[in-house]
């Protein structure tokens, strides 16, 4: 028998991921413990698992904060339990402190790789193969992705599981609402609701597109029994999966399913005298209206709006948000963005148009839902940041990442397409958009990164052990 030949597609791909691997590998092992944002108190959730092989409450002195009074036990662990898993499969080889270390930061390469993944071929079903490989490439090389696919977090858990939605809604536009899918987004649905409280948005939008969409589906096979038999599906697979989390908080917490008012609890009782949450001041307490902190920030004098933190810090803001890259290289991102999703409105009409010819646009109530999902992580973050906890962190808002790329590349196609008749030449532009994300975020390593923990040893021995 013949041998089936690897087309010059699938070359690429596999070339890509093995790039992205190494490359996520490269960040991971760079970074000290603790290099992105209460890296080590997350870390101490998928020790104890690990250790002791069980879940933690979230008072357990062993995992609770000397400083904040608290632990991230209060919210989803998936992400920890998953890392555990990893850490025990490693402990068979070596327990050295750095190996475990790297074990739960790899479950994130993982969401990282299967986020890109997913974007990828979501990209190729929506635009033509090179708009797609923009997409992937921007999704899986911005600096702020690189940062948060590397160390121990729920956020890339969050960013791949909007990702699963994302894709299940994709596959509908293609397919229908068959039983594959309708099982592909309650998988997404599920891990998302195990992930992190600001993707939630993604939950909301997907009940109104699933529930509306199957609704018309429905109507036009005129066979409601399909509605009915596949939302259950969905809820069921749901409930099988995270349930289980909400009911464990009920009942440790006296009702408290989702864990928030219990951790302000905890907090109020162990946290340091100034880290209390009745003595943490907030642009709310101190009379600042929302558009005040968002325009000026808090408190005014340290002179950075919470926009202009946000979004820099969503672009690529590292470590304790206290390792920056080049104003200049922010900018031309932050430029690169704002320019794409502004030239989707040379069609406004045809994007969001939900009733064309007299007949409901199932692509215009598609973007409608992308445009919400984008929308909504903001406004959790810059609730959070004005009522709770000023924490101008772009992570917060980087769950809207898939949507974002999705009108991005929509607007340069909308540029391109029309304004470049001849293909190879919009082609060859396209892939030089892909060349230099690539280029930039290998920059922002040796430029920034790096530098950073210069001191930090990268033989093959140091990136086994530690050492």
């Amino acid at each position: 028998m013949k041998r089936k030949k690897i087309s010059a597609e699938t070359t690429v791909e596999i070339l890509f991921f093995l790039f992205l691997l190494v490359f996520y590998l490269m960040w991971a092992r760079v970074q000290p413990m603790g290099a992105g944002p209460d890296e080590q108190m997350r870390y101490q959730i998928a020790d104890y698992i690990y250790r002791h092989g069980s879940l933690p409450v979230g008072d357990d002195p062993s995992v609770r904060n000397v400083v904040w009074g608290i632990s991230y036990a209060f919210s989803p662990i998936l992400s920890y339990m998953i890392a555990a898993v990893f850490m025990k499969a490693v402990s068979l080889v070596t327990t050295a402190p750095f190996a475990l270390l790297l074990a739960a930061r790899f479950v994130n390469i993982l969401f990282g790789l299967g986020t890109v993944w997913l974007v990828l071929d979501m990209g190729k079903r929506l635009f033509d193969r090179r708009k797609a490989w923009i997409a992937a490439a921007f999704v899986g090389l911005l600096p702020g992705s690189l940062f948060v696919f590397t160390y121990v977090n729920c956020d890339a858990l969050a960013v791949f599981s909007t990702a699963v939605i994302v894709y299940a809604w994709v596959r509908y536009l293609d397919e229908g609402w068959i039983y594959k899918n309708c099982v592909i987004l309650a998988l997404g649905v599920a891990a998302c609701a195990l992930s992190y409280y600001n993707a939630y948005g993604f939950i909301l939008c997907s009940i109104f597109f699933f529930g509306i969409t199957l609704f018309m589906e429905a109507k036009k096979k005129g066979k409601y029994t399909d509605f009915v038999k596949k939302g259950l599906l969905v809820c069921v697979i749901v409930l099988l999966l995270a349930a289980w989390w909400f009911i464990r908080n009920a009942i440790l917490y006296d009702g408290d399913f989702i864990g928030m008012n219990a951790s302000t609890i905890c907090a109020e009782k162990y946290a340091k005298k100034n880290y209390k949450p009745s003595n943490r001041r907030t642009p709310q307490m101190a009379g600042y209206s929302l558009l005040d902190m968002l325009n000026y920030g808090f408190p005014q004098e340290d002179g950075f709006s919470w926009v202009e933190l946000v979004s820099g810090s969503f672009v690529g803001r590292f470590g304790n948000m206290d390792v920056f890259m080049p104003k200049w290289l922010t900018n031309n991102y932050l430029d690169f963005i704002k320019a794409g999703f502004l030239l989707i409105f040379l069609h406004p009409v045809k994007t969001f148009a939900i009733r064309v010819k007299k007949q409901w646009s199932v692509k215009g109530i598609f973007n409608w839902c992308m445009l919400a999902a984008m929308i909504i992580p903001n406004i959790l973050n810059a609730y959070y940041s004005y009522a709770s906890d000023y924490q101008p962190q772009g992570r917060y808002s980087l769950p809207m990442i898939v949507p974002l790329t999705y009108f991005m590349v929509m607007g340069y196609g909308n540029l391109f397409d029309v304004q470049i008749k001849k293909e190879s030449l919009r082609k060859k532009i396209y892939a030089a958009i892909c060349v230099a994300l690539a280029v930039l975020a290998i920059f922002v390593f040796f430029g920034v990164i790096w530098p950073e923990y210069k001191e930090v040893p990268f033989s093959i021995r140091a990136f086994i052990y530690g050492s």
